[in-house]
């Protein structure tokens, strides 16, 4: 899944009052995982963790995180940089 907007996911967690290191918890990531989410230096994450990220801060599925599946399979494409 690619985060669709760094500063988005910031203010989602002002909002709902998550630290990087709680919502790392929730999200089963690290925190410094989440730090270079909210950087712009990591861009995708696997599926579990972005739904669970979304699920921490309240919004609906494909609020924060673009998934783009292959059309052959139900694999998530990776664009340029790692998956999580």
């Amino acid at each position: 899944m690619r985060l669709r907007n760094p500063k988005l996911l910031a203010d989602y967690m002002a909002a709902n009052d998550f630290t990087q290191a709680r919502l790392a918890r929730f999200a089963g990531c690290s925190r410094q995982f989440i730090h270079l989410l909210l950087k712009g230096e990591r861009t995708t994450c696997t599926v579990e963790i972005g739904r669970r990220i979304e699920e921490a801060v309240r919004v609906l599925p494909g609020t924060l995180f673009d998934r783009t599946v292959s059309p052959d399979r139900d694999q998530t494409v990776k664009r340029g940089g790692a998956a999580a």
